[in-house]
């Protein structure tokens, strides 16, 4: 079976700062492998020691995304797919259409994506990419099973949990509680350097439906920390007591 990761080479959001104005200057900020998505493919490789399938990791950006690729070649990944976007500014209905291009052209008989990436958290790509796919979705999954000609999931809600069983091809997000990602070896690292990564223009993947951007970002604005700057010296018990009465008058604790 082939099993396709969808990752995103996203804004580090621990790193980013803001200009004297609030706004984050996203222009040329750090990024990194979207934290959730080390878990959709730690969950694959996880299939892969378990059953017979290849891992085939899948990314849509620019050669920044091959960072992230890199990453995940590294944990046990067998080739990687880059969409190469150029100039283009996609949201995620066009996202997604052009990944479920390759996942269709590619075969894939399970697509792994996480619940939503690190930076945006939009959380749309995964059902979109299996609408525009034709394949059925399951949301939330804490705990995937394959089994024979499809898939068995547990999917965790605010208020109860789900198990459900579907066919391939299917689209599968996965949550953080799923596992705990594995960190590459230096010779995992070494010999991802060596495995294929391979570059697709978005051109090749545009046809007859032409798309245009349905969502506009109006301002994107830092949340302002104000911090009150309260020391507190003195015994332990008289620090205490004066925390204490601090939170009480901003009536952050009961009385």
């Amino acid at each position: 079976m082939k099993v396709i990761v969808c990752v995103k080479q996203a804004i580090n959001e621990s790193e980013l700062k803001a200009d004297s104005s609030g706004k984050p200057e996203l222009q040329n900020s750090p990024t990194k492998i979207s934290d959730f998505d080390r878990n959709a493919v730690e969950e694959a490789i996880r299939i892969k020691e378990s059953k017979d399938a290849s891992v085939v990791i899948l990314s849509l950006g620019t050669d920044e995304s091959k960072k992230s690729v890199k990453e995940a070649l590294a944990m046990g990944a067998d080739r990687g797919l880059v969409i190469q976007r150029g100039d283009a500014e996609l949201d995620t209905l066009e996202t997604s259409y052009y990944l479920s291009r390759v996942v269709q052209k590619e075969a894939a008989d399970l697509v792994l994506c996480s619940e939503g990436s690190s930076d945006t958290y939009s959380g749309q790509v995964g059902p979109m990419l299996a609408e525009w796919a034709g394949f059925p979705f399951v949301g939330y999954a804490r705990k995937v099973e394959i089994m024979e000609g499809g898939v068995r999931c547990e999917q965790v809600y605010e208020d109860r949990i789900e198990v459900c069983q579907t066919k391939f091809p299917t689209v599968i997000s996965v949550v953080s509680e799923i596992n705990q990602p594995r960190f590459a070896s230096l010779i995992q690292i070494i010999q991802a350097s060596k495995k294929q990564i391979e570059d697709i223009p978005l051109e090749n993947l545009k046809d007859d439906q032409v798309f245009k951007s349905r969502v506009q970002v109006i301002d994107v604005n830092v949340q302002p920390v104000n911090r009150r700057g309260v020391i507190f010296e003195g015994a332990v018990d008289d620090v205490a007591r004066g925390l204490v009465e601090t939170l009480r008058k901003e009536k952050l604790i009961p009385p």
